[in-house]
Formats: structure tokens, sequence, C-alpha cells
């Protein structure tokens, strides 16, 4: 029963995938027809093609693998000289069609996070324990205050602590916490610890440790910070790809497999912390593809601006060239990805 269980959760988890990867074409295809971009094939998945009709004049299939999928403009990596050719076309509806894919997986991020903030609710940060004999201690903080803004970062959210440390300094953290719907300011001053029940500190702390309780939101409020919640995860993958070009974080960078065993736990676990993912994954897609790299629709939104800074495009070998490597380096990538993450399940 639990072998079934994994093989119908799996299946979930690339249903899923493909979904996701579905909206984001979506958003290049209903931008592109409303831009009146001439569309050649507009497709739900990859391989060999179960079905296929025209109408309007365009393609549409389904095809085998349901992984994904592809909208093909007409003339979009080729010279020509057809009035109704992608790259005949104006750069700003060139530009508004690239950038629909990521906004629309953005906009369904937003719609998930008002769903979740109003149907589950979200985590708070709280006070967990206080250290004995601690500045925070002698301050007056108690466990169980909730923290409502810390060394200046107003906080909604139990992930805005990570935002909240980075804004910290070695000297004094104000901090605002709410007990017994009293809101109390502090301003605390850091002790150095060199390390704290036995475990290692090495630096200036108050002396408290964090926690989380879980909050409800009402559907209006819910809409107003599903934008900042959507804006926080923003964040934080572009410090994680900003690390992985640095050479760090490479621990918690996931390929395909990685994701689909996520996504199929996600469906054994909860349908909460289901939505949370699908939220995160969509975000983290968008962000990637805005990423100014070949093949990738930051890469096509650079050499629209090239064009328009030089008045002149790219030759379009060229550009299609370069995209193509930028294809395959990225291929090699996914597949290195995938081969870590598929040992990895095989080891452990």
């Amino acid at each position: 029963m639990e072998s079934i269980i994994t093989v119908l959760s799996i299946i979930g988890a690339l249903l899923i995938v493909g979904i996701i990867i579905m909206v984001h074409e979506l958003g290049h295809y209903s931008i592109g027809r409303a831009c009146k971009i001439k569309i050649v094939e507009f497709a739900v998945g990859f391989g060999p093609k179960i079905k296929s009709w025209v109408k309007n004049d365009i393609i549409y299939s389904v095809r085998w693998i349901f992984l994904g999928g592809f909208t093909k403009f007409y003339g979009e990596d080729q010279e020509l000289q057809d009035s109704q050719a992608f790259n005949k076309q104006p750069a700003g509806r060139r530009a508004l069609t690239i950038a629909a894919g990521p906004a629309f997986n953005i906009i369904l991020a937003v719609i998930i996070a008002i769903i979740v903030l109003t149907c589950f609710g979200e985590y708070v940060p709280v006070v967990a324990e206080v250290w004995e004999g601690s500045p925070a201690q002698e301050a007056g903080m108690e466990p169980g205050d909730v923290i409502l803004e810390m060394n200046g970062v107003k906080m909604d959210f139990y992930m805005e602590t990570a935002v909240a440390q980075r804004e910290a300094n070695d000297e004094r953290m104000p901090i605002t916490l709410l007990r017994g719907g009293q809101e109390i300011s502090l301003d605390i001053p850091l002790k150095y610890y060199e390390s704290y029940e036995g475990e290692p500190v090495g630096r200036n702390m108050a002396g408290f440790s964090y926690g989380s309780q879980n909050k409800s939101f009402g559907f209006f409020e819910a809409i107003a910070l599903s934008f900042k919640w959507t804006y926080l995860v923003v964040k934080e993958t572009l410090l994680l790809i900003f690390g992985l070009f640095a050479g760090r974080g490479m621990e918690n960078a996931r390929g395909i497999a990685g994701i689909v065993d996520e996504l199929s736990f996600a469906l054994k676990r909860s349908f909460e912390y289901l939505l949370h993912l699908i939220a995160a994954i969509n975000i983290s897609l968008a962000v990637a593809n805005l990423l100014p790299l070949p093949a990738l629709d930051g890469g096509r939104l650079v050499f629209i601006a090239i064009e328009k800074i030089f008045r002149k495009p790219v030759p379009r070998n060229v550009e299609g060239m370069i995209h193509f490597v930028g294809f395959v380096l990225l291929f090699g990538v996914m597949i290195l990805f995938l081969f870590r993450d598929v040992t990895g399940f095989l080891g452990g």
C-alpha cells in the first residue's frame, strides 16, 4: 500500500511540475496573442503528439511527456522579412510577450499566497526562550512575546527573522513585542557570548531564541500581505541564486528530481505545505527565467534591450547560436543536478 501511495505521489508531483510550466507558457501564449504576434503552435507536453488540431491558424497539440509545454512563435529565431515574423514585431510587444511567462508564475504565486494566508494563516515569530542573566531578560523580555519589529524590520511573517538578523549591528537591538494585546518597545544592549549551554556562539547577542506560532488573517488583510509574502520569497530566491554563482549554498539547490521528490513528500504531508511549495516553485521558476542568461527569458530581454540601445538588432543567426549554446549549457547543468539528486536518493 505504501509503495502505491509513493508512486501516486510521484505521478502527482510530475503533473504539478507540468502545470507550473504550462502556466509559464500560457503567459507567453496569451500575451503574444493579445499583442497580435503570430503563433505557430501551442503544445501541452513534449515528445510525440497524442492529438493535434488547428484553430485560428494555430496548431494546438497534446504530447506524451506531460512535463510542461511550449509556445512556438512564427520566425522567433529566424531572419525573416515577413511582417508577421516575431522578430519584425515592435520591441515592446516582444518584451511583454517574453516577460509574460515569469509574470504569470508570479501571479499564480500571489493567488496561492492569498489562499494560504486566508485558509491556513502563516507563522509569526515569537520569543521561545530568554537566556538566564541575558540582556534580553534584564530588559524585560518574556517567553511567548510576539515579535512585531526588530532592527527596524516590521515582521509580519516568521521568515522575516532572517531579514531582521541581516540588519543587526554589534551593539544594540531595538525590538517591539506584543504581550497580552499591548505593544512593548525595548532597546536591548548586546552581550558577547562565547557559548551558551555548551553550544558555540562566538558573537554579540541579546540572549533569546526564536519560536513561531500560527496567525490567522482576514481575506482583505491576506490580499495585502500576499504581495509582501511573494516579495520576501523572491528576495530569498535571489540571495540563493547569487550564492550559487559565488559558490555557496549548492547543497540547497534542487534539480527536477529534487523538486519532484519535495512535491511528492508534500502531497503525502499536507495540503497547506503543498501550496507553500507550489508558490515557492513558481517564484523560483520566474526569478531563474529572468536571469540575463542565454536561452532564458531574461537573456532574450537583454537582446531586445541591446536592439533598442543601438537601434539595430544583433544578427538573428548570432543570437540564435548564443541561445543554442546557452541551452546546451543549461541542459548540462540540469543533468548534473539530476545526477546529484538521484545519487543522493540512492545513497540516503
